[in-house]
């Protein structure tokens, strides 16, 4: 299991891990599953799969996020996430904020989420700056979050610097547990960002029974397909078409079968 080092200010531990960083103000969320947290189909969570711990306004309920990782709304914050999952839950797991930061966030709505961010290959795409590389669906963790100052949570753990080497935390009591929650379900659709500009098709090819098109414009963290009809104002989803990751790089390829009811094309996110 990976434990990713302090991000933007923040530190992540599992129990058994910890990074001695911060200060005696700052403050714990603590939260773990009991399993088995599944993807949208039913399937366990792979190892590695991202948990997320999230923040709304008082009163409100996180909105949820965008395919980016970033939230939907701008008064929502995804604070910190991790490549948390082992055996079909989240471990028992700590994500330390810092008191300056949480002193703006104090009074609001903490959740955690589990993020389904796995690419075409079936593989956890995990986080970068404490953020999803890529969400394809979430669900929010009902209950499960216990909010405790560092000062009066230390229990006995094993510190990793970033250097690899390994010393002993003081031993300040047993800490509070994590409030019972429930398994989760990652059942929601990411939105696309809403800045992000539709794909463009550059160019079509047909040969040997199939329809390939060039599409230019597409994101690492979405995956797309076409929609087809014989009119342009009919289009429907095409089943037998490729689904294939975007690129930021460069241009992708999309194919389908050529058939007399496939004459106009459009490129899509596949879902």
């Amino acid at each position: 299991m990976r434990v990713s080092a302090k991000i933007s200010g923040m530190g992540m531990f599992l129990l058994g891990s910890v990074f001695a960083y911060g200060s005696m103000q700052d403050k714990l969320a603590r939260f773990s599953t009991p399993g088995p947290d599944c993807y949208t189909d039913g399937t366990i969570v792979m190892d590695g799969e991202c948990y997320a711990l999230v923040w709304s306004p008082a009163g409100t309920t996180f909105s949820g996020f965008n395919a980016d990782g970033t939230a939907v709304s701008s008064r929502d914050r995804v604070v910190l996430a991790g490549e948390l999952a082992q055996d079909g839950r989240c471990p028992d797991a700590v994500f330390q904020i810092p008191a300056e930061e949480y002193k703006v966030l104090a009074g609001g709505e903490w959740a955690v989420c589990l993020v389904d961010t796995r690419n075409l290959a079936g593989v956890p795409t995990g986080v970068r700056n404490g953020k999803p590389l890529r969400v394809n669906r979430w669900g929010i963790i009902s209950g499960g979050v216990n909010i405790t100052d560092a000062a009066s949570a230390r229990p006995r753990l094993v510190a990793a610097t970033p250097g690899g080497t390994r010393s002993s935390a003081s031993d300040g009591g047993r800490g509070a547990t994590a409030l019972p929650a429930s398994a989760a379900r990652a059942t929601n659709l990411s939105a696309v960002p809403p800045n992000l500009a539709p794909p463009q098709i550059t160019a079509i090819e047909v040969a040997d029974g199939e329809v390939w098109l060039g599409v230019d414009g597409t994101v690492p963290y979405l995956d797309y397909t076409i929609i087809s009809g014989e009119t342009p104002n009919n289009l429907k989803p095409d089943y037998f078409a490729e689904v294939v990751e975007g690129n930021g790089r460069s241009e992708i390829a999309i194919g389908t079968p050529e058939s007399p009811k496939r004459r106009f094309f459009k490129v899509k996110r596949a879902e």
